[in-house]
């Protein structure tokens, strides 16, 4: 059985890049990252996403982005970290890419982590396209 694809490029992106193809339109850029805790379903498992999600089903924050780098030629990945004081406490389980324009890029639900206070969370986002 093929595994679940749990990250996906939001149809609101693939519309702006299809326009900007078509129209020579512009892209906005990525700049936050959004961490929320409603991404898994009473058994703890993620939620499949539908692609048309602007909004986190339980948003906790958003978070500028650290550092983001090309892996691949058509693949970005984007690095956000929560410090030791951020969201203690907190179970974690769904994060977006934010856009320029307060838009959702990018939608990811996974298991559920649970962030203590003694660590640093890092977490990363593949944009695939």
């Amino acid at each position: 059985m093929a595994e679940q694809v749990l990250t996906v490029t939001t149809a609101y992106a693939r519309e702006q890049m299809a326009r900007a193809r078509a129209e020579g339109g512009t892209l906005t850029k990525v700049v936050k990252m959004a961490f929320g805790s409603g991404g898994v379903d009473q058994a703890g498992k993620p939620l499949p996403l539908e692609g048309t999600e602007q909004v986190l089903k339980k948003e906790l924050v958003q978070k500028d982005i650290t550092n983001s780098e090309f892996i691949a030629p058509a693949t970005i990945r984007y690095t956000c970290s929560l410090a030791e004081n951020e969201l203690v406490g907190e179970t974690i389980n769904e994060l977006a890419l934010v856009d320029s324009a307060g838009k959702l890029t990018a939608v990811r639900t996974m298991t559920n982590k649970v962030k203590d206070s003694d660590m640093e969370f890092v977490f990363e986002i593949d944009d695939i396209y």
